[in-house]
């Protein structure tokens, strides 16, 4: 059920959207680092990425942590994060990029399994360390030349966890409001070459 929504997001968050922009050279560089607190990533969390389709597709890997002070048990979580951006548009001189996106997170951390142990009983327990997060964001590019791919970003996602979804469709009592978080964060444009 879960994997049939996350094919449902992904396709509708590639529909195609017009721009309120003309066409116009790439504003971001192809390489970004990017550091985010919050997000089903962890306390706080970086990350190496890249640009496609003209800036509208970006992909990246991250790392995050959570102390054990904050949620009792240490957990690190490694992401492979992709959004789609299906609209943007130009205020003064700032770039507003609104987008959608999933990330399929793993979770290190204790009693998170890939496969249980034995003695588990066989096919109870569904497995939790790797957890589908569908979001949607925004971006504000902050001020750049025009002509070169040196902005940096701030954005904010509105997300939530393949198992939230899960227990607000079984259970009423839990609302729509309860399932999701916020995060924020910043992309920092990289050397196009630093990363061939």
């Amino acid at each position: 059920m879960f994997a049939l929504f996350a094919a449902a997001f992904m396709i509708i968050s590639f529909l195609p959207v017009e721009d309120t922009l003309p066409a116009r050279e790439s504003v971001t560089a192809p390489y970004y680092a990017k550091m985010q607190y919050a997000g089903n990533l962890g306390l706080a969390s970086i990350g190496l990425g890249k640009t496609y389709l003209k800036d509208r597709l970006t992909v990246d890997f991250n790392y995050g942590y959570l102390p054990k002070e904050i949620n009792g048990s240490r957990v690190h979580t490694l992401a492979l994060k992709s959004a789609y951006q299906f609209k943007k548009h130009q205020l003064s001189i700032f770039f507003i990029r609104y987008y959608t996106g999933i990330s399929f997170n793993y979770a290190i951390t204790d009693n998170t399994y890939l496969s249980y142990p034995d003695y588990f009983p066989s096919d109870y327990y569904n497995t939790n360390a790797v957890h589908v997060n569908p979001f949607l964001g925004i971006k504000l590019a902050l001020p750049n030349k025009a002509d070169k791919p040196d902005a940096i970003e701030i954005y904010a996602e509105l997300g939530t966890v393949d198992y939230k979804i899960g227990y607000a469709i079984a259970n009423k009592e839990i609302k729509p409001k309860d399932i999701w978080n916020l995060c924020f964060g910043i992309t920092f444009p990289l050397s196009n070459n630093l990363l061939k």
